[in-house]
């Protein structure tokens, strides 16, 4: 049934002309039609004005041509025209409530007022002075990771942070080279976007800046060979308490303890050592807690739309998203390091027993004589929360770390050699910890640290810690890794893709992974194909090196990228990338190609990737017309 909203009056004019009209022709044509009936029977297309409409249409052409053909031209082209402008304001509309989100998200009223609130709690404050930190920050980070010497930054990174770097530096130096930054400059530094709650005011600082980057023979200095050279963007986030305050020149950054005063030295556990103030914490000053790449980078959604997140505040009042992924990227990193040194040690102190026996036994079956693989140019896209749940035992929560590798070989020398292409690995990494445990708010980012002593975890054989004995990988203080798994199509959810509101619960690079995969499926990527792919990507800031990369993993035979399993997942995937497509406002024949090849690829029809189109479109433009209400 047509409403008499979705009925334009134009259209009932036309029925009710058409109608006199066709009452004249068709009772000069057949004079007695109505003989022996009754005239209540013209309610019998149900009340369907469309219907009336198309039956007195034909029965005019039929015996009045030279009024009815005209008519139908006129009705057709003005309906076309009536559709275009619909579809012209709805493009518009949704374009427009896009375009406001993009410049509130840059310099909006709530960055300001977030800013206003952390100035109103700590009155020297200022936006200028943590930029100008935060460049500080950034240069000496540069020379520390040129020196492989990090003890001269420990005092402002957390864990995570200072796990990553580590790792990589001692990689470096076991295959004798030495990754060399020059000429660095900061070119330009902003302010993208601010969260605060109740544990951390995180700030995310936008860093544009050129630098060269060789690497160089550790011992002679020769070099080996150029990596890159030029301009590169990197999204850098800081955290700090709330309730801290800024001292003028006295920071970690200028290597001040914030907490006494003293010029800062620190101990393994990350403490002052004439105060023992966890300086690391985030209690004191702001924090360098995570480095975003920027075709990772998207604007944070609000915790409580992660499932099961509200509910485990409630219980554990000190959790948080930020200390999950603190956590999860040390994991992370002493994963890739149990396959450097081909031994699980490294993680033992924070995966369960159980994971880590079998992780031995994955190693184990890596070794040819003195040779094993490794994960070469490891590389980390994103670190992010996609659910929390409780449980009567055990409580878990799922992070997906998306990241990039190599596999290599290397020897007892630390001669690397051979291995295949760098490919794009996003996986799921589950956290357990014991139902009932909570947060310690006074060492959220000290995810290396024994939560009893402090102190740091040593890469030994044992799950307890080796200063006070506790037990540190049953899940009894601290979330230890369960397992490891691939990341499916099963967890996209186009409902969350929205571009008017500029959040999403997936990035264009998952998007490009399952569509390439999928097209994939017969072995085959044709040059048209590669075209399509090429032009999502650049509309998306996903760079030829990123996919070239996401190409190179698809080909493999063993690849794990998110690939639709049955016609629902298909159907949701499509959903995401037209909603994802519709940014702009409209959908080009560039776009509506590859979602052709894509739903063919998948099993799904031409039509049905049309009337996806048409619904996003209608779904996205009430959207719309709200954000800007």
């Amino acid at each position: 049934m047509i409403s008499r909203k979705k009925f334009p009056f134009f259209t009932w004019f036309l029925v009710a002309l058409i109608v006199s009209t066709a009452g004249i022709a068709f009772a000069r044509a057949g004079g007695g039609h109505s003989y022996g009936g009754s005239s209540s029977g013209g309610s019998g297309g149900g009340g369907n004005g469309l219907g009336i409409l198309i039956y007195f249409l034909l029965r005019l052409c039929i015996e009045q041509p030279a009024i009815g053909i005209p008519l139908v031209i006129i009705i057709i082209v003005i309906s076309i025209i009536v559709k275009k402008k619909r579809l012209n304001m709805q493009y518009s509309t949704i374009q427009k409530a896009g375009n406001r989100n993009l410049s509130q998200s840059q310099d909006s009223v709530a960055t300001q007022t977030a800013l206003a609130n952390i100035k109103a709690r700590d009155p020297q404050f200022t936006s200028a002075a943590l930029m100008k930190k935060a460049e500080a920050a950034f240069l000496e980070i540069q020379q520390a990771w040129s020196d492989q010497d990090l003890s001269k930054v420990r005092r402002f990174i957390s864990d995570g942070v200072n796990e990553r770097f580590s790792l990589q530096i001692d990689m470096q130096k076991t295959q004798g080279i030495r990754n060399r930054m020059e000429n660095v400059q900061v070119l330009k530094t902003e302010i993208t976007s601010i969260e605060s709650d109740s544990h951390f005011d995180s700030i995310h600082l936008r860093i544009t800046a050129k630098a060269k980057d060789t690497d160089v023979d550790i011992i002679t200095g020769k070099k080996i060979r150029d990596n890159y050279s030029g301009t590169f963007v990197e999204y850098w986030s800081f955290l700090r308490k709330p309730g801290a305050q800024t001292l003028a020149g006295k920071g970690l950054v200028e290597g001040v303890c914030p907490n006494c005063g003293a010029n800062l030295e620190l101990s393994d556990s990350g403490k002052c050592q004439y105060c023992d103030a966890v300086v690391t914490s985030g209690e004191y000053d702001w924090v360098l807690s995570e480095i975003t790449q920027s075709i990772e980078w998207s604007t944070a959604t609000s915790p409580s739309a992660v499932p099961g997140y509200t509910a485990m505040v409630e219980a554990d009042p000190a959790f948080n998203l930020q200390t999950i992924e603190d956590t999860t990227s040390v994991i992370f990193w002493r994963y890739i390091k149990s396959y450097f040194e081909s031994s699980a040690n490294p993680v033992r102190k924070m995966a369960t027993a159980d994971y880590s026996d079998s992780l031995e036994s994955s190693l184990e079956s890596t070794r040819d004589g003195n040779s094993h693989m490794f994960f070469a140019d490891a590389a980390v896209g994103a670190v992010e929360v996609q659910s929390v749940v409780q449980g009567t035992d055990f409580d878990r929560v799922q992070v997906l770390v998306k990241w990039s590798a190599a596999n290599s070989w290397i020897d007892h020398t630390g001669n690397a050699k051979g291995g295949g292409p760098k490919t794009i690995r996003p996986q799921i990494f589950t956290l357990v910890r014991k139902h009932g445990v909570t947060t310690l708010a006074a060492t959220q980012l000290n995810s290396a640290h024994c939560p009893g002593c402090g102190a740091p975890y040593s890469g030994d054989d044992s799950g307890s810690c080796e200063y006070c004995g506790r037990p540190l990988n049953d899940g009894s203080g601290a979330w230890v890794l369960e397992s490891i798994g691939a990341f499916t199509t099963a967890r996209i959810n186009s409902a969350s893709v929205s571009p008017v509101t500029g959040t999403s619960s997936v990035s264009a690079d998952i998007l490009l992974m399952a569509m390439a995969s999928t097209m994939y499926a017969d072995g085959e990527l044709d040059a048209k194909e590669m075209d399509m792919l090429a032009s999502f990507a650049s509309q998306r800031g996903i760079s030829q090196d990123s996919l070239s990369a996401i190409i190179n993993t698809v080909k493999q035979p063993d690849a794990q990228l998110p690939r639709p399993a049955n016609t629902a997942e298909a159907m949701e995937v499509l959903k995401a990338m037209v909603r994802m497509s519709l940014a702009d406002g409209r959908i080009d024949d560039t776009e509506k190609a590859l979602l052709d090849n894509y739903a063919t690829s998948a099993g799904l029809s031409k039509y049905e990737v049309s009337s996806t189109i048409a619904k996003q479109r209608r779904s996205l433009y009430k959207e719309a017309r709200k954000a800007i209400k």
